[in-house]
C-alpha cells in the first residue's frame, strides 16, 4: 500500500502523510488510522481522518527540529507503514501556537507576546473566492492579528443564501422561501433538510484546511467556532453521538495548524438541545483529541459559562448588558484567573439591531476601554449596502473608521513592559494601566490613564518625589502621540479637552533626555486613502442656505447654519489648518480653513478670498467674535425701519450686551434692554432675519 509525505518540513508546520485506503461503506465511522511520532525531544499519538476519493490522511505539527520518525497504524491497513523525516528551523514569521502568558496575557510557544487584536466575519470561508482575496487583504491592512468564523454555515439575517458546499452529504431545505420577515421562524429547525450527519463532506472542509493556511501566512489566528444556534439545517440538532464524531474529525483534520484557536460554541446558551453536561463531554473530547493544546474558550449570548472549567484557556466574553462590556474587563479577569477577550463588545455599523450600531468612536473607545483594563478587544463592523454584505459575516471590505486604529492600539500594547497590561485603582475618575507584571512594585516603570468619553482640560499628576518620567499625551481617535517633556513630584499636564485622551508615563531614554518634548508625533493611518463612512440614505430636505455670493465662496454668516448642522467641533487655534470638507462638505475638498492668519482661502489656482480679516472663530467652543466689514452683509440693506439693529455698521448698541446662551434666540433691540429668550434653536432659524431676529446658536457677539 502506497504512502506520500515529505521529507523535509519547518518546525510548527503541517507535516502530512497520506494513505489509500477503502471508499466503500462509510469510511468516517468504519475505518481508522493512527500515527506514533517520535523524535529525541516528543512523542505523540495522533489520530487520522479520511479525506474522500479513499484516501486517508494524518497530519502532525512538530514542535522541535531534527530527526522524526513515525509508524501508522490503520484498521485496514495489513502491514504497519514508518517512515522518516526531517524538521527545520522555523520561518522567522512563524513562533509556535499562542498560549496562555502570565495569567491574563498571551504568547507564542517561543515566548514571543502576542496581543490578540480580532475581528469577526463568521461565513468568509464561504463566500467567492474573489471576495475570499479581499477580505484577507482588509485583514491584513488593518492590523487584525486574529479572525473568529464559524465552521457550520450560519443562519440569520443578512444570511439567507446557501453556501455552495454543506457540511454533510445531503441536501438543504428551499431557502428561496427565507426572508427578512420570516427567517426567525426557521431558527434552529430542520424540516425540509436531507442531510446524513455521520457522513462528512471532504470538500467542505478542503476550503476550510486553505482558508485557515492563508490565515496562518499572514500572521493571522484562526479562532474556529465548532458550534452555534444560527442554524435552519439540523447541525445544531444533531444527536450526541454525531456531535462527538464531528468534534473527533476537525481535530484530527485542524490540530496541526499552529495558527488555530478553538470556540466550542457561538452563543451557547441558545442552543436549548445541548447541556452544559454535554458541552462539557464535547469538550473533553476535544481536549484528549487535539495533542497541541490549543486555546479553547466557550462564548455566550445571555448567561456566561463558567469559565473557571479547567478545559477553558480563556474568558471569550459577550456583553450582557447593554451599555456595560469592556468596563468589565478586569472584574472578570479577577474571578477567573485567566485572560479576557471581549469577543464581541457590539458592532460598529448602521443596521437596525442593537447590537450593529454603535458609532466608530463608540468601537474605539471600547477597545481601549478593554485594554487599559488588562484585557484584549474584538472589533466588529455591520454596515448596510446595497448586496447586503456585512463584514460581520461575510468579510469582503472594511467600510468603517474604528478599524483604522487597530493597528494604533497594538503598537502602544508592544511598548507594553512585559506581556501586557493591568488596572490598577488609584484614580475612581479613569482608567489606570501599568504593566502587569510590576503590579506589586510601588513604582511602576509606566503608568496611561485613559479618560475615556470624559474631556478634561488639564490633569495633576503626584508618583513620587524623585522618579523621572517622560510624559505622553495620547489621542487615540486622531492616532497621535505627543511628548510634552520631561516631570518628577507634583505636575500638571494640559490636555485638548476632547474625549478618547490618554496621558501615559514611562521611564525616559537617552532620546528623551534629548528631545523632551515634541510638536506632533503621530503614527500614520494604515491607509493612504481613507474610506469614508457610507451614509445612510435619507430623503433630501430642501435647501435653506441662500446662495454664495460670488462662484465657490463660502459666506461664514450667512451659511452659518449649514455649518452648525454639520457638526462643527475644532479647535482652532495656532498655526493648525483644517480642510474645508471636513466643516461644509459640499465644498471642494482642496479648500481650506486657515485660522493662522484668519482668512478663509480657496485652493491654490483661485486668488478668490472667501473672508479677510473679518473675524477669528474658536468652533470648537462655538464662540466667535466679529467686526465690522463691507464683505457679506446678507440682508442687512434690506433693515432700515426705527429700532433695528444693524449688527455691522451700529455694534456700538451691542456693546454692553455680551449675548450668551444655550443654542437661543433672541430678540434683539436698541436700548440694551435684556434678550428675550424664545424657544431652542430649530435647524432651520436664520442668523439674522427680517422678523429682527438674532439667532445666537450658542455663540457671543461682541465689539470689537
Amino acid at each position: 500500500m502506497s504512502q506520500d509525505y515529505p521529507t523535509n518540513v519547518r518546525k510548527w508546520d503541517v507535516f502530512e502523510v497520506a494513505v489509500e485506503g477503502p471508499s466503500d461503506g462509510n469510511p468516517f465511522l468504519d475505518h481508522s488510522l493512527k500515527g506514533i511520532f517520535s523524535s529525541k525531544n516528543e512523542s505523540a499519538v495522533v489520530d487520522g481522518f479520511y479525506d474522500g476519493d479513499g484516501v486517508y490522511r494524518l497530519r502532525f505539527m512538530p514542535s522541535f527540529e531534527g530527526k522524526y520518525t513515525f509508524v501508522l497504524k490503520g484498521s485496514f491497513l495489513k502491514e504497519t507503514l514508518s517512515g522518516v523525516f526531517y524538521v527545520d528551523a522555523a520561518d522567522e514569521n512563524v513562533h509556535g501556537p499562542v498560549r496562555v502568558s502570565d495569567t491574563h496575557h498571551f504568547s507564542y510557544e517561543d515566548g514571543t507576546p502576542f496581543y490578540p487584536l480580532g475581528t469577526t466575519a463568521y461565513v468568509w470561508h464561504l463566500q467567492s473566492e474573489e471576495r475570499k482575496a479581499e477580505t484577507l487583504d482588509s485583514l491584513v491592512e488593518a492590523g487584525f492579528n486574529k479572525m473568529r468564523f464559524c465552521i457550520f454555515p450560519k443562519h440569520y439575517d443578512y444570511n439567507l443564501k446557501d453556501p455552495a458546499v454543506f457540511p454533510f452529504e445531503g441536501t438543504p431545505m428551499d431557502a428561496s422561501v427565507l426572508n427578512s420577515e420570516n427567517f426567525m421562524d426557521y431558527f434552529g429547525k430542520n424540516e425540509g433538510n436531507h442531510f446524513d450527519y455521520d457522513r462528512l463532506n471532504p470538500a467542505y472542509f478542503r476550503n476550510l484546511d486553505e482558508c485557515i493556511t492563508e490565515l496562518g501566512k499572514r500572521g493571522i489566528q484562526a479562532d474556529l467556532i465548532i458550534m452555534h444556534p444560527y442554524d435552519r439545517w439540523g447541525f445544531s440538532t444533531m444527536t450526541p453521538e454525531q456531535d462527538a464524531n464531528y468534534v473527533k474529525y476537525i481535530a484530527a483534520r485542524f490540530s496541526a495548524y499552529h495558527n488555530v484557536w478553538w470556540a466550542m460554541a457561538n452563543e451557547y446558551d441558545l442552543i436549548p438541545t445541548r447541556s452544559q453536561a454535554e458541552w462539557e463531554k464535547l469538550a473533553d473530547i476535544l481536549v484528549k483529541k487535539d495533542i497541541y493544546h490549543h486555546l479553547r474558550s466557550i462564548h455566550n449570548c445571555q448567561k456566561m459559562y463558567d469559565h473557571s472549567r479547567p478545559w477553558i484557556t480563556h474568558c471569550s466574553v459577550q456583553r450582557v448588558d447593554l451599555y456595560k462590556g469592556a468596563e468589565l474587563t478586569d472584574e472578570l479577569a479577577a474571578r477567573y484567573g485567566k485572560p479576557v477577550v471581549m469577543d464581541e463588545i457590539a458592532y460598529e455599523g448602521n443596521i437596525q439591531h442593537g447590537w450593529g450600531n454603535i458609532t466608530g468612536e463608540e468601537m474605539v473607545r471600547r477597545f481601549w476601554e478593554t485594554a487599559m483594563r488588562g484585557g484584549y478587544p474584538g472589533h466588529g463592523e455591520t454596515y448596510l449596502n446595497d448586496e447586503d454584505v456585512l463584514w460581520w459575516s461575510h468579510g469582503g471590505t472594511l467600510h468603517g473608521e474604528s478599524w483604522k486604529r487597530v493597528r494604533f492600539l497594538k503598537e502602544v500594547l508592544k511598548q507594553t513592559p512585559g506581556h501586557g497590561l493591568c488596572a490598577v485603582n488609584d484614580k475612581f475618575d479613569c482608567v489606570t494601566a501599568v504593566p502587569e507584571m510590576e503590579f506589586l512594585k510601588p513604582v511602576k516603570s509606566q503608568y496611561i490613564y485613559y479618560y475615556s468619553f470624559m474631556r478634561p482640560s488639564f490633569r495633576d499628576f503626584y508618583i513620587d518625589e524623585d522618579t523621572e518620567f517622560v510624559v505622553e499625551v495620547i489621542d487615540t481617535w486622531n492616532i497621535l502621540i505627543r511628548k510634552v517633556g520631561i516631570h518628577k513630584g507634583h505636575f500638571r499636564i494640559d490636555l485638548p479637552g476632547r474625549q478618547y485622551m490618554a496621558v501615559r508615563l514611562r521611564r525616559p531614554t537617552e532620546e528623551d533626555y534629548e528631545n523632551p518634548f515634541d510638536d506632533e508625533s503621530a503614527m500614520e493611518l494604515p491607509v493612504e486613502t481613507v474610506a469614508e463612512e457610507p451614509a445612510v440614505v435619507e430623503e433630501a430636505e430642501p435647501e435653506i442656505v441662500s446662495e454664495p455670493e460670488a462662484e465657490g465662496q463660502l459666506n461664514l454668516f450667512e451659511d452659518v447654519e449649514e455649518l452648525q448642522d454639520d457638526g462643527l467641533d475644532f479647535d482652532m487655534t495656532g498655526d493648525q489648518v483644517i480642510p474645508v470638507s471636513e466643516v461644509k462638505p459640499d465644498l471642494e475638498s482642496s479648500m481650506e480653513l486657515n485660522m493662522d492668519d484668519f482668512d478663509l482661502t480657496m485652493p491654490e489656482e483661485s486668488d478668490t478670498e472667501l473672508l479677510d480679516e473679518v473675524g477669528t472663530a474658536n468652533l470648537h467652543t462655538s464662540e466667535m467674535s466679529l467686526t465690522n466689514s463691507d464683505l457679506f452683509k446678507p440682508g442687512l440693506d434690506d433693515i432700515e425701519p426705527e429700532g433695528d439693529a444693524d449688527l455691522f455698521a451700529d455694534d456700538d448698541d451691542f456693546l454692553d450686551d455680551e449675548i450668551t446662551g444655550d443654542a437661543v434666540k433672541g430678540t434683539v433691540n436698541t436700548e440694551d434692554e435684556p434678550l428675550l429668550l424664545e424657544d431652542p434653536l430649530d435647524d432651520t432659524a436664520d442668523l439674522i432675519a427680517e422678523e429682527e431676529t438674532l439667532n445666537i446658536a450658542g455663540m457671543n457677539f461682541r465689539n470689537r
